[in-house]
């Protein structure tokens, strides 16, 4: 079982289980399907690596492809687990070609693109069924792309995502070289086969053992073979737990002083633990931490023999500590060797990684190893006898081992300048003196394989003697790769820079003239026009569209763009004609646009299997009172015309109460030329449609109302009357919002008025004005009175809601005759608070001055 220090999160709950295809299915968008999956390896030198083939259609693409994953662990519990290797593309140039190298027990195939020559994968006999039905699916998928003309591009712009995360990747590790730097560490390994001796048979602390460096050590890995493991205990998780705790304490009490430390972790088979202690500053730069073990012994399954790993990544460095137990007795070296050999092969954390998968690997134990020869050789004089351990080496049976390639390949041992380790009496610095009088060896050693480590030291301690074995440790400086932050974000950048830069190339894709397009001045009901040009530079014929960003629409109302889509031949160019028109029907939106941005719009030019470009709408616009509400009018103290863009927008966002008039010049400028007009306005309101186009006459008019001029009024009474309508239907809001809802259930005057007070004072004037301008017009039998209330009420009184009842248009007849009709109730002094002057002539000209 493990122990995990209290940094190291407990596991928790498992969550239901997932099957493969499930997991695969997390890695990848909604319109993309996996149609297969198929496990299969690769082989690379000695090692075997997993693979899993996902085979993916698109349906934004209509393609489909093979994406390469390596995995972490055997199940997968997790799509981060899944790590893209290859990505193939199911094109005209795509192939998978059996390997006539196959065997009875194992079979190869290849995968290759334009791109990749052939990559071999592997499979075993067994998944031979599997392994058809992935084919035929391939087979079935390449002849799809095979009906496509070969000129035609396939859209295979889907696979960028995953493609940049492989490339990225291996970029990175091309030049690791430039970011990664190595930092020392003091690594410190200690064993020791305490005979099954209980900690507390040890009164004095562990420090002459774990405390022997003059450097204090950043990472302790500390083994223990034949704890002692009573058969009741191990029956009862409570005791073994006590067990260990007692040791892990010990070795706690007994570490470098000075120094802060905590329990990385502590992984246990049976008689055999593996504890990683480490500085508690340390801890925060190591980012994995996951044990293993491996049992050996009674019909290599009861645990008494074997391994027990534990692997972790430190900053950039992965380190794995072994600590084993192999079999015993002077004529068991085969056994030893099958158990060496079985701990490797068995070894495989839950991130995939076996023991060679690590950049530094420290094995220690009681690896039993004994010494053969020579007779009466032994038993070894005192300490400084060199020529003795020297010579006794000589038969030892660990180097005979190694040297025959049969165990530990690659390992390396420091210098031995001890004496032999095994077997004392108990209590004592004597060999054993029972009858069976075992013979000295060197069982418990400490052995590294990796780069970047040096030995310091290497040694036993003989006056710790509660145990027939005494402890043994060794001491390294390890260079850890450490990756350098700041040169690491530049080396980052130019990667992704350069892997953009290759799918650039490797696009289709089309130069615009300008991204820009500035129409300069824009004027209400007065079109304009700008051309821009696309050019073809690359090998292929490009197909590009405007990209519809809402229903239908590629572009603002207020723009129509010609054309929306076409291709181009290699070298070829297009001209694209946009044309903007502000008018009765766009004003508002194009008004609500400028409240919250500095462009007119957006549009995407989609290029086909390429990039987006993106091409922005832009100009100055010409502020009219068309289209503004009575409130932002009321706010100007000059022309509109003399205002600019951002002016007008900051006086449309300004909430507040205050006015300069008590309502807008144009509205009084309308009617005070209307009413002057007499007999001559006789019909000017016809049935009033907002979609007529507008004339040039009417835009002398627009320039008449937004400079104040002066001279006589440049048109008709029918313009006039249109205008006046407009000027009243286009802003976003009608007059009588935010009691149009209210007024529409109004049976009298004095109701009513209740509602128009709550108006902002420029909205309540404007509409008090007007009805007397219209009421005077009525009783001089200038305008009809249903004609009149018809078209003024739709509106006054414009509700999208409301419009759909079958009696909304009476209700609005019913309303505005309330206060146009000389046949209804007087209005008496209705009108107080409402605004001053008199509506018509000389005397509503003081009716604008605040």
């Amino acid at each position: 079982m493990d122990t995990v220090g209290e940094n190291v999160p407990n596991g928790t709950a498992p969550a239901a289980p997932k099957t493969t295809m499930d997991i695969v299915k997390e890695r990848f968008k909604e319109d993309e399907t996996i149609e297969y999956i198929f496990e299969a390896y690769q082989i690379k030198g000695p090692e075997y690596t997993n693979r899993l083939l996902a085979l993916v259609s698109s349906k934004s693409g209509g393609t489909f492809a093979i994406i390469a994953f390596s995995y972490l662990r055997t199940p997968l519990t997790s799509v981060n687990e899944l790590i893209i290797n290859k990505v193939f593309a199911i094109d005209h140039n795509f192939q998978l070609r059996q390997d006539s190298k196959s065997s009875i027990t194992t079979q190869q195939f290849d995968l290759s693109t334009a791109e990749d020559g052939p990559i071999k994968y592997y499979y075993y006999a067994t998944e031979g069924d599997h392994y058809e039905e992935f084919v035929a699916k391939v087979i079935s998928f390449k002849s799809t792309m095979a009906q496509h003309d070969p000129e035609t591009v396939l859209n295979f712009r889907w696979l960028n995502d995953y493609r940049q995360i492989g490339e990225v990747k291996q970029e990175l590790k091309k030049r690791e070289s430039e970011y990664i730097v190595y930092k020392d560490i003091i690594i410190y390994c200690a064993t020791w086969n305490v005979n099954n001796k209980t900690c507390s048979d040890s009164s004095n602390p562990l420090r002459p053992w774990l405390a022997c460096s003059e450097q204090p050590p950043d990472i302790y890995a500390i083994g223990l073979q034949e704890l002692d493991t009573p058969t009741k205990a191990m029956l009862n998780s409570t005791q073994v737990q006590a067990i260990e705790k007692q040791w892990i304490d010990k070795m706690m009490d007994s570490v470098h002083p000075g120094v802060e430390y905590e329990i990385l972790m502590s992984h246990r088979l049976v008689a055999t633990m593996l504890t990683v202690i480490v500085r508690k500053q340390l801890r925060q730069h190591i980012i994995r931490c996951r044990p293993k073990s491996v049992a050996r012994g009674i019909f290599n399954t009861l645990g008494n023999k074997g391994g027990v790993a534990i692997s972790l990544q430190l900053n950039e460095g992965n380190i794995c500590f072994v600590n084993s137990h192999l079999a015993a007795h002077m004529g068991y070296v085969e056994e030893r060797n099958q158990d060496y050999n079985a701990i490797v092969e068995g070894i495989r954390f839950d991130d995939g990684r076996t023991i060679s998968d690590h950049d530094h690997i420290f094995w220690l134990g009681d690896l039993n190893y004994r010494i053969q020869e020579p007779p009466g050789q032994q038993r070894p004089g005192p300490l400084s006898d060199a020529q003795t351990y020297e010579l006794l080496l000589q038969y030892d049976q660990l180097r005979q081992e190694m040297r025959r390639g049969k165990c530990f390949e690659g390992y390396t041992e420091g210098e031995i300048k001890f004496r032999p380790t095994y077997k004392y009496d108990p209590g004592t610095d004597n060999y054993d003196s029972s009858e069976k009088q075992r013979a000295p060896a060197y069982c418990d050693r400490v052995l590294w394989k990796g780069t970047r480590i040096e030995q310091l030291a290497y040694n036993s301690i003989m006056e710790i003697r509660q145990s027939d074995h005494k402890p043994v440790y060794a001491v390294f400086r390890v260079k850890i790769k450490t990756r350098d932050e700041v040169k690491y974000k530049r080396v980052q950048e130019e990667v992704l820079k350069a892997v953009d830069k290759r799918e650039n190339d490797n696009q289709p894709q089309i130069n615009v003239e300008k991204t820009v397009i500035d129409f300069g001045t824009v004027r209400f009901n007065e079109p304009s026009t700008r051309d821009f040009n696309v050019y073809n530079n690359c090998p292929l014929p490009v197909d590009f569209s405007f990209k519809e960003k809402d229903i239908h629409a590629i572009c603002e109302p207020w723009l129509h763009v010609d054309p929306r889509q076409d291709s181009l031949l290699i070298d070829s160019a297009r001209s694209i004609r946009l044309k903007m028109h502000v008018n009765v029907r766009t004003i508002a939106g194009l008004l609500r646009k400028i409240r919250v941005s500095d462009n007119f719009d957006i549009l995407i030019l989609d290029v086909e299997n390429g990039r987006d470009i993106f091409i922005t709408v832009t100009g100055d616009y010409q502020p009219s009172c068309f289209g503004l509400s009575m409130e932002t009018m009321c706010r100007t103290d000059r022309p509109l015309s003399e205002y600019s863009q951002d002016q007008i927008k900051q006086l449309m966002n300004n909430e507040s109460p205050e006015y300069r008039v008590t309502m807008p010049r144009e509205f009084f400028l309308l009617i005070d030329y209307l009413y002057r007009q007499g007999s001559q306005q006789e019909g000017a309101f016809p049935s009033y449609d907002s979609r007529l186009s507008l004339g040039a006459q009417f835009n002398s008019v627009r320039d008449w109302l937004d400079t104040w001029s002066d001279e006589p009024f440049p048109a008709n009474a029918e313009t006039a009357a249109q205008a006046l309508l407009l000027l009243l239907d286009l802003p976003d809001q009608a007059l009588l919002e935010p009691v149009v809802e209210n007024l529409l259930e109004c049976t009298n005057k004095s109701q009513a008025m209740d509602y128009i007070s709550l108006l902002s004072p420029p909205k309540r004037n404007v509409f008090m004005h007007l009805c007397m301008f219209l009421r005077a017009g009525i009783e001089s039998q200038y305008y009809d009175l249903h004609q009149v209330a018809s078209t003024f009420g739709r509106i006054l009184l414009r509700s999208t809601e409301r419009a759909a009842w079958m009696d909304y248009h009476s209700r609005c007849i019913q309303f505005m005759r309330l206060f146009i009709d000389s046949d209804v109730e007087t209005m008496g002094n209705s009108n107080e608070g409402a605004g001053t002057g008199t509506g018509s002539g000389s005397g509503a000209r003081a009716g604008l001055q605040a």
